[in-house]
């Protein structure tokens, strides 16, 4: 503390500030009152000095924090019936925590007629990418005997998802994959002994099997390919005012803040009559993000569905 005094005591600006204090309290500038003046001033401000330092370092750990634990991508399904679950919600099943707000300029600068075109029309891109029925992983017959080698799930699984990386590249974002690969933790990439390859539903968290909904298997019996679908009827879904009024869709999909969040959009897509070898559900939504990064809409792994 005497040297904070003797620092600013040498400062002319600091020095005049402790005289017009003097002065305006009516007190007689002795030496001493100068003194007692200086190291008030000097408390005072070393006290707000330290304020302003602790606020800095609580605000940069709090940022650092927030961009070092990015927001993973959800799953929520509900039944058509309406029947009441226990646990969160009426009628869904949650995983994953909620999603990040913002809306880049861009986006801010569009209607929400345009916002939704776009959207939609990125969405279609991607659709007609790759061919119906076009395959995406195939073992050979020699795989199907039982104990052959090779055909773990976890092998099977990893090659399935980069030949879609291959495949899509930017046009899905990154927790696409991270998100596929999580469902297959549930439901595993296997070779039945009667199905051959195909995707086994093992889990009871039925929200784990809405992203399957663009796979498929060649055939029902000694099965060697899995292939992509692309032949489902789809439209735009106005998420923001329709999610709403419907007691399917209200309660899915919250983790999203859509009063505030201009880059986040919907396309529903309907399996009804798909006639699927797999399971499939009934309705999928599958969330688009706009990537201001790379100026486009992308899906993500972010998905919601009527089973």
């Amino acid at each position: 503390m005497n040297k904070l005094k003797e620092f600013f005591g040498n400062m002319p600006i600091f020095q005049k500030r402790v005289e017009r204090e003097i002065e305006a309290k009516g007190i007689k500038p002795t030496e001493g009152v100068k003194k007692l003046e200086l190291s008030r001033q000097v408390l005072r401000n070393t006290v707000i000095v330290v304020l302003i330092i602790i606020c800095l370092v609580f605000g940069g750990l709090t940022y650092f924090k927030n961009k070092n634990n990015p927001t993973p991508p959800s799953a929520t399904a509900t039944k058509k019936s309406s029947e009441k679950k226990r646990g969160d919600g009426q009628n869904g099943h949650y995983s994953h925590s909620k999603a990040s707000n913002g809306s880049s300029d861009h986006l801010v600068k569009l209607s929400a007629k345009e916002r939704a075109k776009e959207a939609t029309e990125a969405f279609k891109a991607w659709y007609e990418s790759y061919d119906n029925h076009e395959t995406v992983l195939e073992i050979n017959k020699e795989a199907l005997k039982e104990g052959s080698g090779g055909t773990s799930p976890i092998e099977l699984s990893t090659k399935l998802i980069n030949n879609l990386k291959a495949k899509f590249d930017d046009s899905v974002s990154d927790d696409f994959y991270s998100s596929l690969q999580t469902s297959f933790n549930f439901n595993p990439v296997v070779v039945d002994s009667n199905k051959g390859l195909t995707i086994s539903k093992q889990n009871d968290d039925q929200s784990q099997w809405l992203r399957t909904w663009l796979l498929d298997t060649d055939k029902t019996e000694q099965n060697t390919k899995v292939i992509l679908r692309n032949d489902f009827p789809y439209e735009y879904f106005d998420w923001r005012k329709e999610s709403k009024n419907s007691e399917k869709t209200n309660n899915i999909l919250k983790e999203i803040d859509w009063d505030n969040d201009l880059s986040y959009e919907v396309v529903g897509i309907s399996l009804m009559h798909s006639k699927k070898n797999i399971d499939s559900s009934e309705i999928v939504f599958i969330v688009l993000k706009y990537n201001e990064k790379l100026s486009k809409w992308q899906l993500t792994g972010t998905i919601g569905g009527i089973l």
